[in-house]
This record gives structure tokens, C-alpha cells and sequence, in this order.
């Protein structure tokens, strides 16, 4: 008997479509992008019911569960490539500005009301189940700044309404995916001021738009869609090998000072993430564990001012708009 082709995570394919309600999924063409894992699924756990007095054989097994909420959540983790990323910086932040002539300049500012829901579609099985989630907000983005093999690579965390399977896509017919331009996982300098900061090892970095699901009630066992009443924040930390006392003055300042992080493959491919008012948590400088090299570890908080925003990210490339 010959051998038969199962699902694999190799041929899975992901599509999005922006949604114009909450509740209904992206009509029309869909956009197509590469990604490297995702766990997006629906939620309904159950819950104990106190209900007394009911038909049972003993008084020690649980008796018939009640349902719990309905959710939507997982995590994307996707390429951070210069021409594919605007489309999740996009989710998380709004449409950004786009200048130039070629190359072009998209600027994403933090601090936006109105964020788009998408449709994310995953075809699990080639040609025969497609699965949407609906409703879809980008709550969080991440990555990793250390210098590493392969290509750079980003954390999105999802949350949502709901999910469905499909025999067949509803996607329509996606436009030709954009060709690949990624960033090696080895590239990457930090500023603090507009100046190169020396003996940068890595750290991370997380900006998080902190929704919380509005529970109106709405004929259904969802919820009505998402609320930006917290703050957004935006956080990470950085190791530096400790040279001198530099990074220890402006810990103990407390000052605001400019961060940022670029990774570029050239002059005209790179992405910017800026914080123009970032400040270091005091803490610990360069503790001593042992006969080697010191390094010290801090964690940074990004807050907005009067006149600037507490992110921007500028990606530039040669996608004329998005």
C-alpha cells in the first residue's frame, strides 16, 4: 500500500482580510504572507455548577458542567521582513504615513483609537480545511534584539471572536504574495540619543496595546468586539557588557532619553523602532557572579510627551503602499 500525504506545518499557507464588523468575516481577495508557527484557536472551557438538589448516583462525582466564555486568542510568530511586516505593524498600530518616491518611508505612530480586525486564515489541510479566526486584534508584538543564525523574527500575540472551519477557502483569489526581504538575525545596532551604543549584547523588546474584551451583551456567547481603555506600553530591556560608568549614570538619572533600535540590510530596506522618551528602571548594575566579563541588564519603559508619540517605526522599502 502505498504511502499518503498528511498535513504537515510545510504545506500550510496564511491568508488576511480586513474586516469591515467585528462579527463578519473579510470578504473579497485576501493577502497572503509567510509565517513561521501560530496556535490561534477558540476557547470555551467548562465551568462547575453549584446547582443543588439534583438527580445524581453518589454525592462525591462532579455533576453536569455549565459552559464557560467563549474566546479567541494565540500567538503568530512571522518574519520580520521589510516588506511583509507593515502588514502586522498595520493590525497593531493603524495604517501608517507613507512618503518618498522610491524608496518609501511607512511610519507607524503608537497611540491610535481605531485598530482594524482581521480575518486570519490557515489552510491546516492542503485544498480541504481552512480555518478563520474572526475578529482578529493585534494585543502585542515582540522580538528578540540579540545576534543570532538565521533571520530576524517576530512574536504577535492575537486575540479575537471566533473561529471557524471551511471546506474551501474564503479568501477569493489572493494577489501574488510580495517576493521575501528579510533581515538576518545577526544584523541590528542601537542608538540612545542618536548615538551608536557600544558593547550592546541584546535584550528584547514588547509593545502591547492591552484590550480587553468588551462583554455587551450582544444575542451571542461572544464578546462585542475589543476596548483600548488602558494605556498602551511599550518595554524591553538591554544587555550591556560594562565598560564604564555611562549606562549606570543614566540608570540612576532616571532622565528620559531617545532609544532606538534599526536593523537594516541597506540604506534602503531597514526598519527603525524609536522611542522617543525611553528611561532605565533602576536596579542591579553589572552584579558579579564569577571570575568573568560583567554585564548589566536593564529594563527600560518608552512613555510619550508633549510632542512625540512613545513609538514610531519607520520601515523602508520599495512597497509603494500597503
Amino acid at each position: 500500500m502505498p504511502t499518503a500525504a498528511k498535513p504537515r506545518g510545510k504545506t500550510a499557507n496564511m491568508l488576511f482580510g480586513i474586516q469591515s464588523a467585528f462579527d463578519t468575516a473579510a470578504t473579497g481577495n485576501y493577502t497572503r504572507t509567510p509565517f513561521y508557527s501560530e496556535n490561534l484557536g477558540e476557547a470555551e472551557p467548562f465551568e462547575d455548577d453549584p446547582l443543588l438538589g439534583q438527580e445524581r448516583t453518589n454525592n462525591r462525582d462532579t455533576l453536569a458542567l455549565a459552559p464557560g466564555l467563549a474566546s479567541l486568542s494565540g500567538q503568530i510568530a512571522v518574519p520580520l521582513d521589510l516588506n511583509h511586516i507593515a502588514y502586522w505593524l498595520t493590525a497593531l498600530l493603524g495604517a501608517p504615513v507613507t512618503t518618498g518616491t522610491g524608496p518609501y518611508t511607512h511610519t507607524f505612530a503608537s497611540g491610535g483609537e481605531v485598530l482594524p480586525f482581521y480575518t486570519i486564515e490557515i489552510e491546516k489541510r492542503a485544498g480541504a480545511a481552512f480555518f478563520q479566526s474572526i475578529g482578529c486584534l493585534a494585543d502585542s508584538f515582540s522580538f528578540d534584539t540579540t545576534r543570532s543564525a538565521g533571520y530576524r523574527q517576530a512574536n504577535v500575540n492575537i486575540l479575537g471572536r471566533n473561529q471557524v472551519k471551511l471546506a474551501a477557502t474564503g479568501g477569493g483569489a489572493p494577489v501574488a504574495m510580495l517576493a521575501r526581504n528579510p533581515i538576518a538575525a545577526a544584523i541590528g545596532r542601537v542608538l540612545i540619543d542618536d548615538v551608536e551604543v557600544g558593547n550592546f549584547r541584546g535584550g528584547s523588546f514588547q509593545y502591547n496595546n492591552n484590550a480587553a474584551a468588551d462583554d455587551s451583551l450582544n444575542g451571542t456567547k461572544y464578546s462585542s468586539g475589543f476596548e483600548l481603555d488602558a494605556d498602551a506600553t511599550c518595554s524591553g530591556s538591554a544587555r550591556i557588557r560594562y565598560a564604564n560608568e555611562s549606562y549606570y549614570d543614566l540608570m540612576a538619572a532616571g532622565d528620559p532619553f531617545k532609544f532606538e533600535f534599526e536593523l537594516a540590510a541597506s540604506a534602503t530596506a531597514k526598519i527603525s523602532f524609536v522611542m522617543a522618551n525611553a528611561r532605565f528602571e533602576k536596579g542591579a548594575f553589572a552584579p558579579i557572579g564569577g571570575p568573568g566579563g560583567l554585564e548589566a541588564e536593564l529594563n527600560w519603559r518608552a512613555e510619550q510627551s508633549a510632542t512625540d508619540p512613545m513609538l514610531t517605526i519607520a520601515v523602508t522599502n520599495g512597497i509603494e503602499s500597503y
